[in-house]
């Protein structure tokens, strides 16, 4: 019987069955993958700290800046001055250098396509919480495997749409739940290092249901995961995929870097050719593995997602501020036990900067 329970931090997990769960993995990884990090991403000692230094150098508040803007340098992050994050915390650049391999300025340019993406399309990227996009977690049209890969990467598995219509949930609502769950693997030291893969599950999907994908919102999504996501997208695998699909994707080629063609593949229902990628012990029955585990229960997932609801309302603090002289500053603050989130939003804001030092967080 599949449970949320709470470990000895009081974070909770999902006990999926003996053996197998899934929670938010926020601790540092193993010699192993640092031994991984250092060979793929350049993560020495050396590089750390000097990719650090010099992202903070292309961040920081200049000396020529407004007084608004040296008061808050501490906090925030304004070398453009709409763009405010919070410089101090290595968890929060190393987000950004990881999947750069170290590169001050490719993680800088990283950062600022982020941002301006939740700016371009607020549709889909404003106030993205857990709490609001239930539905496809729910329908288990956005689900985790219990186990990594044998690489160590995150198994994102997106199906459970043969019976999908937009009355049971919106395309906007879909791509706002995928975010809200590589979110929180991007917060995790294990998937910066070892990023993820894809699995998109095709059973039984019909081609009026693929006409409500129109081509905007197609090639938003590319934008989004080719050029603006930090996150390592190590292989995204099509499984019972129709051959309408296949005439469709021929559209969308042209718009596909040359890694990420290289990183699709198309196993229509040849599951024998998916586990050449993946191991077996890995995978579910129904994707050609053994693992001995029944599929997530999505209302589970769902709602061990709204147990990190506040590290959302942190993370949605950041961004571009379109009008600085009404910005509110948030008081942010470390929690240390109790809590799912590393930083926590205190409610009661200051609205201004003039009136009263808000709050600084805690480096790790």
């Amino acid at each position: 019987m599949q449970v949320k329970k709470y470990d000895e931090h009081e974070r909770p997990y999902l006990e999926i069955c003996e053996g197998y769960k899934i929670r938010i993995e926020y601790e540092e990884v193993t010699a192993e993958y640092k031994e991984k990090a250092e060979i793929e991403l350049r993560e020495t000692p050396e590089n750390v700290s000097k990719g650090l230094e010099e992202l903070r150098e292309l961040l920081m508040v200049d000396e020529n800046k407004s007084f608004i803007h040296k008061f808050l340098e501490y906090f925030y992050i304004a070398a453009d001055e709409h763009l405010f994050v919070p410089y101090e915390r290595d968890d929060f650049l190393l987000k950004y250098l990881r999947p750069t391999k170290f590169y001050a300025k490719s993680a800088y340019d990283l950062m600022n396509r982020y941002y301006k993406f939740k700016i371009k399309y607020p549709k889909y990227c404003d106030n993205v919480m857990p709490n609001t996009v239930k539905r496809p977690f729910e329908h288990n049209t956005v689900n985790f495997q219990p186990k990594r890969d044998q690489h160590g990467r995150r198994i994102l598995i997106l199906s459970g749409a043969k019976d999908w219509t937009p009355e049971k949930f919106s395309l906007n609502e879909l791509f706002r739940a995928i975010q809200v769950a590589l979110e929180l693997a991007m917060l995790e030291p294990m998937t910066q290092i070892n990023g993820c893969i894809v699995i998109f599950d095709m059973t039984g999907i019909t081609f009026s249901q693929l006409q409500y994908c129109s081509i905007p919102f197609a090639l938003m999504l590319l934008e989004w995961i080719q050029h603006c996501a930090p996150l390592r997208l190590k292989a995204f695998h099509v499984v019972h995929n129709p051959s309408f699909f296949n005439m469709i994707f021929k559209f969308l080629k042209p718009f596909l870097g040359h890694k990420m063609k290289n990183r699709i593949f198309f196993h229509r229902n040849n599951m024998k050719r998916l586990l050449k990628h993946v191991s077996p012990d890995c995978l579910r029955p129904n994707f050609g593995g053994h693992m001995p585990c029944e599929e997530v229960d999505g209302k589970l997932l769902s709602d061990l997602f709204d147990e990190c609801v506040e590290e959302f309302e942190v993370l949605n603090c950041y961004g571009y501020k379109e009008d600085k002289k009404s910005m509110k500053i948030p008081n942010i603050v470390q929690v240390t036990k109790g809590s799912t989130a590393k930083y926590v939003l205190v409610k009661d804001v200051i609205d201004g900067a003039e009136n009263k030092t808000p709050e600084i967080p805690i480096n790790f």
